[in-house]
């Protein structure tokens, strides 16, 4: 039973992580997180031998395959996540602005949920897939840190700051992609997200403050220390009642 409850944890940590950094970047995101998996599309794959480009919305590929430095792009942050992993892409369709435009979290070891919001400027589906398909990539480090945090061997403190050091890592990527792009300012006029990650410091520690600054009454720090308090409460009480069964 603990094991059990411990990989709900997994799965519910996974599922919060990969929205933080979205909050940044939309105002309007409020609620906690809830994964919305309305699939109308999905499919499951391994990158190598598989025509990956058939996984996205038509609108999307349009769109990709009308910007061939974009194509080469998606080329290259595809062989760096996936050559080695499966994937599963979901689109959803919601009018509920207090969800994030995209999600990702792991079925499994090596098995990777991706989420996606199809209702939304198609300049945008590519930027927040890009971003998961690289957030998905810090795998070994968020499944660490959530299991330091559940045993209490991690404080509270240090747990947020490494769960938002992984997301940085991706949220840099992503901007040196863009930034390398000639023409990305108006390849992505009409994106909500080209300015969140263009405009991000390019310290951590820079980065901090701007999560907590760009939107107010907002702290990314924070909400990951009630996360940790969270698994902490649930592990303490899987052990009270190992303990009872066992009497």
């Amino acid at each position: 039973m603990v094991r059990a409850a411990k990989s709900l944890e997994q799965q519910r940590v996974f599922r919060y992580h990969s929205r933080v950094f979205h909050s940044l970047l939309l105002t309007r995101l409020k609620q906690p997180f809830l994964v919305l998996l309305v699939a109308l599309l999905c499919i499951s794959s391994r990158a190598q031998g598989t025509n990956i480009y058939g996984m996205l919305s038509p609108k999307l590929r349009q769109f990709v395959a009308s910007h061939p430095e974009l194509s080469s792009s998606f080329s290259n942050v595809l062989s760096e996540t996936f050559s080695n992993r499966a994937v599963q892409l979901y689109y959803y369709y919601t009018d509920d602005e207090s969800m994030p435009r995209a999600s990702h979290y792991y079925v499994s070891k090596s098995s990777v949920v991706i989420g996606i919001r199809e209702n939304q400027q198609t300049s945008d589906q590519y930027i927040c897939l890009v971003f998961e398909m690289l957030n998905s990539n810090g795998e070994k480090q968020f499944y660490s840190l959530t299991e330091k945090a559940q045993s209490g061997k991690i404080s509270r403190t240090d747990f947020a700051k490494g769960m938002l050091r992984q997301e940085f890592q991706a949220v840099k990527k992503v901007q040196k992609l863009l930034r390398d792009l000639e023409h990305s300012k108006t390849v992505f006029s009409e994106s909500e997200y080209y300015k969140g990650f263009m405009e991000c410091p390019d310290t951590f520690e820079g980065f901090l403050n701007y999560t907590t600054s760009a939107i107010s009454e907002r702290n990314e720090v924070k909400q990951y220390e009630q996360l940790y308090d969270s698994m902490r409460h649930t592990a303490a009480a899987g052990s009270v009642q190992s303990i009872v069964n066992a009497h």
